[in-house]
């Protein structure tokens, strides 16, 4: 069996899994669920694994990657606080990262070996923290909207929902903090700047603005009513930068 065979047959049986997982959360195997998504993981260790031996370098340098690693760290996140979440949450988080690990196969899939510019340790330092900030703060993104109904009654009970909505922000907020530094590190000795009139970071300089302001809403009175639709039109927010910007702009950032 060949490595190219192998990523293939690894990423198509991750897909299936997550299927599988979805189906039997769905129906309340619960269970089976969590295997499943174990199952998944595992297959995606192993397509990383063939990718980084087949590119002698972190896997992580093209859009079929960038979009596994998103799955990827949405299922961890809807593993981690299962127990804080609805099951229609948990559905939803697996539906958002079934939908980013299938897209992929709109991609023609090469391997490459990566450029000089990324031979650095700040590149593989920058990448995953800021896909596990997207992760954190999209499942505060679902937890808002699971929340709207709630939010439109006034429900007291949507106060245990805001402090989780803020504990995930803070998580989030924390990581994309350390990506930008990374980030920053790494665009200088890739282009001797450590900030460019770029879209990928503009959009990254919004996002980091629009979820910190968000981490003080609540002591803000006229706009704490507000913090629900926020972090649910934050999800909007997240692909604009993630998807508008590095495939349909004319930003440095392709992955």
């Amino acid at each position: 069996m060949t490595s190219h065979l192998v990523v293939t047959l690894s990423i198509y049986a991750a897909i299936w899994l997550l299927g599988v997982s979805i189906v039997a959360s769905v129906a309340a195997y619960f269970r089976m669920a969590r295997a499943a998504l174990f199952l998944y993981l595992l297959s995606c260790l192993v397509f990383y694994g063939t990718r980084a031996y087949l590119k002698e370098f972190f896997p992580f340098t093209d859009k079929i990657e960038s979009f596994v690693v998103l799955s990827v760290l949405l299922v961890v996140c809807a593993l981690i606080y299962r127990n804080r979440i609805s099951n229609r949450e948990f559905v939803a988080l697996q539906l958002l990262a079934l939908a980013a690990a299938s897209v992929i196969f709109i991609f023609v899939d090469v391997i490459r070996y990566p450029p000089m510019f990324l031979h650095t340790i700040w590149y593989p330092l920058h990448i995953p923290v800021s896909f596990a900030a997207y992760a954190f703060w999209l499942v505060a993104g679902v937890s808002a909207l699971h929340a709207i109904p709630a939010w439109r009654r006034d429900d007291p009970a949507l106060l245990e929902r805001s402090v989780f909505m803020t504990d995930l922000n803070r998580i989030g907020f924390i990581f994309f903090t350390l990506a930008m530094l990374f980030g920053g590190i790494w665009g200088y000795f890739a282009w001797g700047a450590y900030f460019m009139w770029d879209p990928k970071l503009h959009w990254s300089v919004i996002l980091w603005l629009f979820y910190g302001n968000l981490l003080h809403i609540d002591r803000l009175p006229k706009l704490r009513g507000w913090k629900v639709p926020l972090y649910a039109a934050g999800i909007v927010l997240i692909l604009v930068a993630f998807i508008g910007t590095s495939f349909f702009s004319q930003s440095i950032h392709r992955f």
